[in-house]
C-alpha cells in the first residue's frame, strides 16, 4: 500500500512540474505571430525563411499585410521600406482589382 502511495505522489509531482514548465515556457511565445518560434536572423536569411515564404506566397495581401498591420508595422509600405533599406530591387505583387 505504501509503495502505491509513493508512486502516486511521484506521478502527481511530475504532472504538476510539467504543467508549471509548460505554463512558464508558453509565456515567451506570441500566439498571434507565426514567426515567433524562429529566430529573427533565421527567418530573414534562412533557407525556409522570408524569401521562401515570399516565393511561395504570391498573395501577400491575403496573409502578410493583414497580420503586419495588426502588429503596427504597416502593409505594403512596410515591405517596400525594408526592401529599400536593404537595397533589394523587388516588385511587390499587387492585389488584383476586382
Amino acid at each position: 500500500m505504501e509503495r502505491k502511495r509513493v508512486i502516486r505522489t511521484l506521478i502527481s509531482f511530475s504532472l504538476a512540474a510539467t504543467l508549471i514548465a509548460v505554463l512558464y515556457l508558453s509565456q515567451n511565445s506570441d500566439p498571434s505571430n507565426p514567426h515567433s518560434s524562429v529566430p529573427r536572423e533565421t527567418w530573414i536569411h534562412g533557407p525556409k525563411g522570408h524569401g521562401y515564404a515570399v516565393m511561395n506566397n504570391q498573395q501577400p495581401w491575403k496573409q502578410c499585410y493583414e497580420c503586419h498591420e495588426k502588429q503596427g508595422l504597416g502593409g505594403e509600405a512596410y515591405c517596400q521600406s525594408c526592401h529599400d533599406q536593404s537595397g533589394t530591387e523587388v516588385t511587390i505583387p499587387q492585389k488584383p482589382s476586382q
